[in-house]
């Protein structure tokens, strides 16, 4: 686990219920082998990654400006103050890098919730770079999410569903400064401007416009061979 797209911090985690694994099981094997990245959620799953990845990394305030980073949920909204992807009907949220946090966030009414359960990007973006076909990139990516041992989430104690979705090919561009590469201090022209090609694989949630109002959504993840851990919650006010 040495170049950047084996770091755990690209093992970002949201949500799942294990007690509803069995139930879910059809579910995760629909989406899972759809190597054409056309599975439910798909395109949602690439327009995370750009997000994520355009937003820039620094810490202000005892937290970071990047939602991944994001200690408090101050920074939950950056790039989507009034929802995001088609007809901004969504928010997204986003896990850490690993280890636990809470937030508090405010969602704008309206809008579904889609966030990734565990979840990986891999591309040519390493150090040293590499020069991976996207076939070789989806195997890269499988492996890391098969890896995955166990997986929790709940919406005010209700379970959540979950998808296992493979994405399209996409690309992403990062900040001209400060961009989350820098912030983990790589350095070099593979990690500046527009990325190319990129896919991810990885669980992922969805949770339709909530009413007004207050919930907790909590979550957590595990891969033990890879000694990856994480636990969120989520405060949420919906208004």
């Amino acid at each position: 686990m040495t170049t950047k797209k084996s770091h755990l911090w690209q093992l970002i985690a949201c949500t799942t219920a294990l007690l509803v694994v069995a139930a879910l099981a059809p579910a995760w094997a629909d989406n899972g082998k759809r190597e054409d990245g056309a599975g439910k959620y798909a395109n949602l799953t690439a327009l995370w990654w750009q997000w994520v990845f355009a937003q820039p990394a620094m810490d202000v305030d005892s937290t970071n400006t990047n939602p991944v980073l994001d200690s408090t949920g101050d920074y939950a909204d950056v790039g989507q103050e009034y929802g995001i992807g088609p007809a901004n009907k969504f928010f997204f949220l986003a896990g850490t890098f690993g280890g636990d946090v809470v937030r508090t966030v405010t969602v704008p009414h309206r809008k579904a919730l889609f966030f990734p359960v565990f979840n990986i990007d891999v591309d040519n973006a390493v150090d040293p770079p590499t020069d991976n076909t996207v076939p070789e990139l989806r195997a890269l990516a499988a492996g890391f999410i098969d890896a995955l041992t166990t997986m929790y989430t709940t919406l005010d104690s209700v379970p959540v569903d979950l998808w296992r979705v493979k994405s399209p090919v996409f690309d992403y561009t990062v900040p001209d400064e400060d961009s989350i590469y820098d912030y983990f201090g790589l350095v070099g022209p593979q990690f500046d401007g527009r990325i190319n090609p990129a896919v991810s694989d990885g669980y992922w949630g969805y949770i339709p416009p909530l009413p007004p109002g207050e919930y907790i959504l909590q979550f957590g993840s595990t891969a033990a061979d890879l000694g990856f851990s994480l636990n969120v919650t989520y405060y949420l006010t919906v208004e």
